[in-house]
């Protein structure tokens, strides 16, 4: 992932999940244990920036494309700021109106003021009143989860191994986004968790997934079904039937 960096940004411009659709277990029906050691991955893209005068850090997954009307915040890019210069956002995880989708808006210093360093959006704001900044809005919206707020991860499975992902609720995304499928078995065995196909590292990773709802057939003992290739082949023997929704998470496996 392209970490959003004033030199960078133009070219191509890093909670827990409210929504019960994607809850991590399904109701107890019998069926073995599946606490599993959690698989690791290599480490991802961490940005440092800058909240109300501190030093956050957050996932850099990249641009989306979003329908108009989704909720965004601002993240502030200093493109000729000083040495040390990050960027800027104003709200974190348990802030009213926090939200890990961030529109871009570039910050230029004027010709003959000293850049220095901006280290919240009050400054920002500050410079802008001042004359020493101009603001110019983008159309470019990136998907930054903060971290170190004490969100808490949900485990899924991934082609048997168990995972952890962020669960950061659901996206509005335009048709032919990337997205990927999260399989959510609703009438599963004790120990079911929500089951994925991609993960950082394979191609096709994304951390936006398309909710598909999984059912056992009547007369069907459930199991717990730990790959997309499980989930495949109890389709295929008519153990279970899916539902593709329209809903689209944004969940980034760590």
């Amino acid at each position: 992932m392209i970490a959003i960096r004033a030199a960078l940004v133009l070219a191509a411009l890093a909670l827990t999940v409210s929504a019960p659709v994607v809850a991590a277990a399904g109701p107890a029906a019998g069926g073995a244990s599946t606490d599993h050691a959690v698989k690791r991955f290599p480490a991802q893209t961490k940005v440092a920036g800058f909240y109300k005068g501190r030093t956050v850090r957050y996932l850099d997954l990249g641009p989306v494309k979003l329908r108009p009307g989704n909720k965004v915040a601002p993240i502030w890019v200093v493109e000729n700021g000083a040495s040390g210069q990050r960027n800027v956002i104003d709200v974190a995880p348990g802030d009213t109106g926090y939200t890990p989708l961030w529109r871009v808006v570039m910050v230029r210093f004027a010709d003959g003021v000293a850049p220095r360093l901006l280290r919240s959006a009050a400054e920002v704001r500050a410079a802008r009143a001042a004359g020493e900044v101009t603001l110019r809005e983008t159309d470019v919206v990136v998907n930054c989860p903060v971290l170190g707020f004490g969100q808490k991860t949900t485990l899924g499975f991934d082609d048997g191994d168990t995972v952890a992902y962020l669960d950061l609720g659901p996206v509005k995304l335009r048709p032919g986004n990337k997205v990927a499928p999260i399989w959510v078995v609703e009438s599963g065995a004790k120990g079911q968790r929500n089951v994925i196909d991609v993960v950082p590292g394979d191609r096709g990773y994304t951390p936006l997934w398309r909710v598909v709802m999984v059912r056992f057939a009547a007369g069907v003992e459930p199991r717990v079904l730990r790959s997309a290739a499980q989930v495949e082949a109890a389709r295929a023997a008519g153990d279970v039937t899916l539902r593709r929704t329209a809903i689209v998470v944004n969940c980034p496996v760590v």
